[in-house]
């Protein structure tokens, strides 16, 4: 089946996980991807630990550089040197894209920044994957997705009331950032095909999560009144929280609307007439007076049934619910693997396995995993005879440790 990106050239110039991210999406929509490394790698092949779990695979697999990096061919340039920088060169130079994350600092001294790679290929789209921004004070600033939470406000956002700031779930920010960059990246394409001019295009940990979280700051922006922080015994509407079951699992409720929905809520729920008909809870405004009260309520109602008997039943009432998911929970999901967005996949190397799927579908294209993370270096030979080089050239090359 065809795919969006069927015949564009990437060069992914990027280590962690921020670019390296943006690289496999568009590979994952057909974009043919070169990993350009360091003779040493990318820093993410050396990972060991993460969110205190091994990253250690079998076949000395590494699951950050793995889940970063599926769809992409591997080549090892050392770019210290002369004949480095020129293969890389030649190679950006035949490409439709560029993406890096690599500081601004170290582009410009390696002449390898847009300004001095564009005139050799005026069509060329180059991706930056930053920081902060690629502007202020700070553009030149080393950075992790856990700083960018905390600069962002994301650690104030989160947690109940009074809480202090909460750390955040490591690569999630990152995630983001390359989903933004793919955004910026495809739109540039479509801007090169009504132009046929390239550009450099950026976006960044701070910038993607500051829009993330354009509701609360927009309330603030907008009015002045300061968003507070979700407390789940004191809320405004009880009818919008996560409730314990028997079987140790949450339900989440989302009822904004609850005023329609109070009978159905309180008839499945097995709520006493007394308590449907209670005058503290008649209204939105008496429910949120009287919220504590009422969640205690709730939460002993909750807790007679298990979770997917309670969801079954509110489903069934139209009462919109979810489970409260835990990692364990995604790859038995039925909704999230029919939706892809977690599949079995026939790994090379580690055999049957799970991944992450693509976040969007298309009805005409299939964005899809055609292979996994490369060894590091292992389609070098390949890359240059594909662009012009002979085996003496490479054997040269190799001599001068320019690969």
């Amino acid at each position: 089946m065809a795919n969006l990106l069927d015949g564009i050239k990437v060069i992914d110039w990027t280590q962690a996980h921020h670019g390296s991210a943006t690289g496999y999406m568009l590979g994952d929509l057909g974009a043919d991807v070169i990993k350009v490394e360091d003779p040493e790698g990318d820093s993410a092949r050396t990972w060991r630990s993460i969110m205190g779990v091994s990253l250690e695979l079998p076949g000395g697999r590494n699951i950050l550089f793995e889940g970063a990096n599926r769809n992409k061919r591997s080549i090892t340039i050392n770019l210290k040197t002369p004949e480095g920088k020129k293969i890389f060169k030649q190679l950006v130079a035949g490409a439709d894209i560029l993406i890096s994350n690599h500081r601004r600092t170290v582009r410009q001294s390696l002449e390898l920044d847009y300004q001095h790679l564009s005139p050799d290929n005026p069509r060329l789209i180059y991706g930056v994957a930053s920081g902060y921004g690629e502007k202020g004070p700070s553009a030149d600033e080393r950075s992790f997705d856990n700083v960018a939470f905390a600069w962002s406000g994301m650690m104030q956002l989160v947690g109940q009331e009074g809480d202090p700031p909460q750390y955040m779930t490591p690569g999630a920010a990152d995630q983001l950032g390359a989903t933004m960059l793919v955004q910026a990246i495809t739109g540039a394409l479509y801007w090169r095909e009504k132009t046929g001019e390239g550009q450099q295009v950026e976006a960044s940990l701070l910038g993607a999560l500051v829009h993330l979280n354009a509701m609360p700051f927009n309330i603030y922006l907008m009015s002045g009144r300061m968003p507070k922080r979700p407390t789940r015994n004191k809320v405004f509407n009880p009818l919008v929280s996560w409730y314990p079951c028997a079987d140790g699992q949450w339900i989440m409720f989302s009822i904004n609307r609850p005023q329609e929905s109070w009978h159905d809520f309180c008839d499945v729920l097995g709520l006493s007439d007394e308590v449907e008909s209670n005058p503290d809870f008649g209204s939105t405004r008496s429910r949120a007076e009287h919220c504590e009260a009422l969640i205690e309520i709730i939460d002993k109602a909750t807790a007679t049934k298990g979770r997917d008997e309670w969801l079954a039943l509110c489903r069934a009432r139209g009462l919109i619910c979810a489970p409260v998911n835990g990692v364990k929970d995604i790859p038995l999901d039925p909704q999230i693997a029919a939706n892809g967005f977690v599949f079995d996949y026939d790994h090379e190397v580690l055999g049957k396995t799970k991944t992450i799927g693509f976040p969007v579908s298309y009805g005409k294209l299939n964005p899809e995993v055609r292979s996994g993370a490369p060894e590091l270096g292992q389609h070098t030979e390949e890359i240059l005879l594909d662009a012009g080089y002979s085996w003496e050239d490479i054997e040269s090359l190799r001599d001068k440790g320019a690969i």
